[in-house]
């Protein structure tokens, strides 16, 4: 115990030598000012008192206090680790300039700000400098800091983004905020509901809930077997579940696995279409799945001809309802599936839904395991692309794009044990965000298939017979 009590003031010196320092340096302010002041309450009370205040209000109020206290942390993060060590480290990764007297000159660090999990060091570029030279120096920067030395896979969220003309902000990551399971978002009222913002995940930067604009849109989400692919699927369906019994949303599902994964959900759904392995022939089981598409397709269609000329932003109602067709295994449809005419009729039936539903209100939300292009012809043509963890950069670069990997989406790198953690990249925004999306266990599914099914098809309009009774016959008889 004495060991111990001897070997820990020794070990707090040699990892953290600055703080240490900093912390003699205070207590050694403290007891001077007792000899001036004379009054070890007064002393302790000015000591105290801006401690105590401050906890009162991140207590009271924390989205007042965040940013003040990401200041505050970020000055003495400023001080205590990175200005003194700026110029130099600035000048090894290749970020200083020679002026016109040939003295060396390095970008200002402006400030810090210390945020939940990660530091942004807000930095003024030189002259001739741009974003882009930051994206390739970040990296090397990371490790003359020695970000992450205890954790490297943070090494591959480290990113340079330029916030205004002049200014870049690099991001090195602390902590991982998404290490905790997300829980379902709770449904707000029918009428409140928006398409456009459907909470589905929380961002890595703030924790505020991410709201994914799915209406007038189709969602391409690819990733390795155990990503979480399925926290996506019953995100989505979560936030839309509201506007299911009240006949303004209509889920369309196409299931190759056999059901294994929607049909838990199988009241969710207007039309639900997967293997049941009854005794009809592979080919005629698998029409029945491309047939859900030809369908929409159809809809597509026929919506386009009936706006054209009268309506120019479709909105959803229980007359004409949003529909949303999920495919789980998309690749099986497009690429593996071993009928060339269905593959061949999927397709186009597809490309017609891609490039005519999305402004009539018909939404397609793809799963798949492998993002290239061969599997995929028609990839371009959606404009949300969700990239959970894959097994290569090169299959990062697929699904997000090269601008997209040069700014942060690496998804190979997440770890296996983040299951729901992803990049989303939205066509417009070239910087991807980093989300975990929530988890739906079956009981939540089958609670949520529960309180929101979908209602049930209008009765057929039936003709009126009249059926004459003896009254009616005995006063023709008369």
């Amino acid at each position: 115990m004495a060991l111990l009590l001897i070997a820990w003031p020794l070990v707090l010196v040699w990892k953290f030598p600055i703080l240490v320092a900093a912390l003699v340096v205070a207590a050694g302010a403290v007891y001077a000012a007792s000899y001036l002041v004379a009054d070890w309450t007064l002393v302790a009370a000015a000591t105290v008192a801006p401690v105590v205040l401050l906890a009162a209000w991140r207590t009271a109020h924390r989205s007042s206090f965040a940013p003040v206290g990401a200041w505050l942390l970020g000055c003495v993060r400023c001080g205590l680790l990175y200005r003194w060590r700026w110029r130099h480290h600035a000048i090894a990764c290749g970020l200083g300039m020679r002026d016109k007297d040939g003295e060396v000159i390095t970008p200002r660090l402006v400030r810090v700000l210390s945020k939940p999990g990660r530091d942004e060091l807000k930095v003024r570029m030189l002259p001739g400098q741009t974003p882009d030279l930051y994206l390739t120096r970040v990296v090397p920067l990371a490790h003359a800091f020695r970000i992450a030395s205890s954790h490297p896979e943070y090494i591959d969220r480290v990113t340079a983004t330029c916030t205004k003309s002049g200014m870049v902000t690099i991001t090195f990551p602390r902590a991982d905020p998404l290490r905790h399971y997300v829980p379902p978002f709770r449904h707000p009222p029918a009428e409140r509901l928006d398409l456009s913002a459907l909470p589905v995940a929380r961002l890595d930067s703030t924790m505020d809930a991410y709201r994914l604009p799915l209406l007038y849109t189709h969602v391409l989400v690819a990733g390795a077997t155990g990503s979480g692919k399925g926290s996506v699927l019953w995100s989505i369906v979560n936030a839309l579940a509201p506007g299911i019994p009240v006949g303004l949303v209509r889920l369309y599902g196409i299931d190759p696995k056999g059901g294994m994964e929607l049909a838990l959900g199988r009241s969710l759904f207007h039309r639900l279409a997967y293997d049941t392995g009854d005794d009809r022939t592979g080919e005629e089981r698998a029409a029945d799945l491309v047939r859900v598409m030809e369908d929409l397709a159809d809809v597509s269609a026929a919506r386009a001809a009936r706006y054209a000329g009268k309506l120019r932003k479709f909105a959803p109602s229980p007359d004409e309802p949003y529909i949303v067709l999920v495919i789980d295994e998309l690749a099986y449809l497009t690429k593996y599936m071993p009928f060339p005419a269905l593959k061949k009729t999927f397709s186009q039936a597809m490309a017609t839904v891609l490039t005519q539903g999305r402004a009539v209100g018909v939404t397609i939300v793809g799963l798949l395991q492998d993002p290239r292009k061969e599997t995929v012809p028609e990839r371009s043509l959606f404009p949300v692309k969700i990239g959970l963890r894959l097994d290569s950069a090169s299959e990062s670069r697929m699904i997000l794009g090269d601008a997209g990997y040069e700014r942060g989406g690496h998804c190979e790198a997440i770890p296996t044990g983040l299951p729901g953690v992803g990049y989303v990249l939205i066509d417009g925004d070239p910087t991807p965000r980093r989300v975990r999306f929530s988890y739906l266990s079956d009981d939540d599914v089958r609670a949520l298939a529960w309180t929101n099914p979908t209602p049930p098809p209008a009765p057929p309009a039936a003709a009126l017979v009249a059926v004459p009774d003896n009254d009616d016959r005995a006063a023709v008889a008369a």
